[in-house]
């Protein structure tokens, strides 16, 4: 089926840039902060054809069940209120399209109780069992092993995961009992063993999706509050999503441009040419996208003093890093945690000194 005009990404997210705006100049903090780094998907949900054609969306904006239950259910209705009020007022030129916004509670890792089977612990062996059950599946539906040497273990299996992610209350949509039921459902679904595998991919997905959030996200954390840096917040944000997600060269690409824009944005909000000066330790002019001078620059001054060198020289190293990384024409995705790592570090030392913690 056809997508329509807003239901392209790359057409809506100007829009959503703009509102987030809105909503940032008209004093809701609260729900632009709430709604900045969340899921947004964009659905065309109505059709009138008076007029040359309206077309009505509906925005559906996940946000975590930990933020929903966090506001009241009148809070909720102002909330999409107010957003779908920017939406249309953003387009208010176009009189063929409107939106409907809809806040949405969806599952995510900060509302998983690993404590519920363990802890660490109990999440590893998790994680574990749907990786074996899965290369089991795969395995007797591509010439592998033999069902009948892998049913036992696999009822085990299925048996521990599915008590396990009840008690996290985690989709798991392997609806398979025994390993004769899924070769009835390939053999007669798919021929081929590439669709094989590809079901088993697509099927513990948004399963396995919560674990590589987990521990993607928890090597690169921000520890200083960001509230009030609503760019550089929203840019951190990004990172952490698509380092998690890339898989090639493209991928790493972009998140190194993500970290040099975000690093320019933390010089930018930091420095202060009357403070700080106009000019680096050799005379040169710095400019306003200059994110390595104006940093520089702007831990002289606020760590100044002998005692204070070893900062300093901490400062430095890290700025300068930071910043040869994203200029780095390589792609590999060692090169790409490297450059995250030290973004999210540069951005925390910052931080520190200006005391968001």
């Amino acid at each position: 089926m056809e997508l329509q005009y807003y239901e392209i990404p790359s057409n809506f997210s100007p829009v959503w840039n703009i509102v987030l705006a809105l909503l940032k100049g008209k004093g809701h903090d609260e729900t632009c902060n709430m709604v900045s780094s969340a899921e947004i998907s964009v659905v065309n949900t109505d059709f009138d054809n008076w007029n040359g054609g309206t077309y009505g969306y509906t925005v559906y904006i996940s946000i975590s069940v930990k933020q929903y239950t966090s506001i009241s259910t009148e809070q909720i209705t102002e909330m999409e209120k107010n957003i779908s009020d920017a939406l249309n007022e953003t387009i208010k030129g176009n009189h063929n399209d409107y939106f409907n916004v809809q806040l949405v509670p969806v599952l995510s890792k900060e509302d998983i109780d690993w404590n519920a089977i363990g802890g660490l612990n109990g999440r590893t062996q998790l994680k574990q069992n749907i990786e074996t059950m899965k290369n089991i599946m795969v395995s007797v539906a591509t010439g592998g092993n033999r069902i009948q040497d892998e049913d036992d273990r696999y009822k085990k299996l299925q048996t521990q995961i599915v008590r396990d992610c009840k008690k996290l209350n985690l989709t798991y949509n392997n609806n398979f009992s025994s390993l004769w039921d899924w070769y009835g459902k390939w053999s007669t679904s798919f021929s081929k063993y590439q669709e094989r595998r590809v079901f088993i991919k697509e099927l513990f997905a948004p399963t396995l999706a919560y674990f590589e959030e987990t521990e993607n996200y928890n090597n690169i954390e921000t520890i200083v509050q960001l509230d009030d840096w609503e760019r550089i917040k929203r840019t951190v944000t990004k990172i952490k999503r698509d380092s998690n997600n890339a898989r090639d060269e493209e991928d790493f690409q972009t998140v190194g441009l993500l970290c040099r824009d975000v690093i320019i944005s933390l010089a930018q909000a930091v420095y202060n040419p009357l403070v700080h000066g106009t000019t680096d330790d050799t005379g040169k002019q710095i400019g306003n996208a200059d994110a390595v001078r104006m940093i520089g620059n702007y831990v002289s001054v606020k760590l100044n003093g002998s005692h204070n060198k070893e900062l300093r020289a901490y400062a430095k190293a890290t700025n300068d890093l930071a910043n040869q990384l994203t200029h780095k024409r390589s792609a590999t995705k060692k090169d790409m945690l490297l450059i995250v790592a030290s973004t999210i570090a540069l951005i925390n030392f910052i931080g520190i000194i200006e005391e968001k913690y």
